[in-house]
């Protein structure tokens, strides 16, 4: 072999290695952009109770890739029956955004929905001890800011006093509000007026079902833009809730705190980009809410800039809730700091971090909680 084949060899042998080095470095810089996620799952399920500005934030954070930037792959869905509700108001979801029910395959862990249901069903059972299945690490928000809407025959809430009031079920936000209400009032909720279940909707006014909505943002825009005219503004009463909760499966949470940190540090973030980004929200309402009404949407908007910056965990609201359907001053077995856990939005606060995704490092007030 002659020298000029034999370096031509070493030259190829160094091409190939140096070949493999280029292969082996974009290997290594493709990794982090493939699923490395905080969890084992796959995908989180994300389950959202019912239809509503509550759960604006989280499907907001899908479309704008911030569950993939803190490390998850969560895939919000509505429930059929929330679905369901809305439409009787003129809301349409896409059938994708829709879990099934009877897909067994579906392990929740995730959930935005009502922290009072959960509570309620709890505090009514004699035989439930700590602790409880669910955990909530916060909420999107910690008093009254719902609505109510009637005909225009109804002019004053002491005209609500023999009619017929809807809401959604028993435990359910919409029900602990008629209760706060009527109690505000001084009237019995078992004779002064009908407390009508599963008529949380802009339908059952038209149809004349109920005389008096207590409507959500959501709801309410959709009263609205049907010519009901507001009675009152809950928000002027300050009533204490238990509403939308971020809500973990408390075996998961212990295995996986830092997906849960993710959970929640991803909701604090599009709630602050939601504020400050409408035309971005807007494209979130048409896509997920079916929301083309450009009057609709600045109405729905405006409710949305009424949300919680910092979602603590609803102290009041549960005490609230173990009061009204447990009588929780004879309960001994059960302590509100039993339903949540409030160290990794106190941990967010406490360092700034909230602060910071406003402009000036400040977030705005939000009401005692």
């Amino acid at each position: 072999m002659n020298l000029y084949n034999t370096i031509n060899k070493i030259d190829c042998r160094k091409d190939i290695r140096n070949i493999y080095g280029i292969l082996a470095l974009m290997l290594l810089l493709v990794a982090p952009i493939q699923a490395q996620y905080l969890h084992e799952e796959d995908e989180l399920i994300l389950r959202m109770g019912d239809v509503s500005a509550n759960k604006f934030p989280f499907i907001l954070a899908k479309d704008q890739g911030m569950y993939a930037k803190n490390g998850l792959n969560v895939v919000p869905k509505f429930s059929p029956g929330s679905v369901a509700t809305i439409n009787k108001s003129g809301i349409e979801v896409a059938p994708e955004n829709i879990y099934d029910p009877d897909d067994k395959t579906i392990e929740f862990t995730l959930y935005v929905g009502g922290s009072g249901p959960m509570i309620a069903r709890v505090m009514r059972n004699p035989d439930a001890k700590p602790p409880t299945e669910r955990v909530v690490l916060g909420t999107t928000h910690h008093v009254s800011r719902w609505r109510i809407f009637s005909g225009p025959e109804i002019t004053s809430l002491e005209d609500l006093k023999g009619k017929r009031l809807g809401f959604s079920g028993v435990g359910a936000v919409s029900h602990n509000y008629w209760l706060n209400l009527i109690e505000h009032m001084g009237w019995d909720p078992h004779t002064d007026v009908t407390l009508v279940g599963e008529a949380l909707n802009v339908d059952s006014l038209k149809e004349g079902k109920i005389d008096a909505l207590m409507g959500p943002e959501l709801h309410g825009t959709m009263a609205l833009m049907n010519d009901f005219p507001m009675l009152a503004d809950l928000g002027d009463f300050g009533f204490p809730v238990a509403g939308s909760a971020l809500q973990v499966n408390r075996a998961w949470y212990e295995k996986n705190p830092e997906s849960a940190r993710a959970f929640v540090k991803t909701a604090v973030e599009a709630i602050a980009f939601m504020k400050q980004n409408k035309a971005e929200a807007e494209k979130t309402m048409i896509k997920w809410y079916g929301m083309k009404n450009q009057e609709a949407r600045d109405l729905f908007y405006t409710e949305l800039l009424k949300m919680d910056s910092k979602p603590y965990p609803p102290y009041k609201g549960t005490r609230m809730i173990m009061q009204f359907y447990g009588g929780w001053d004879a309960r001994t077995n059960f302590k509100p700091e039993d339903f949540y856990d409030d160290t990794i939005i106190k941990e967010l606060d406490e360092s700034g971090y909230i602060d910071s995704l406003y402009p000036g490092g400040r977030a705005p007030e939000q009401p005692d909680i």
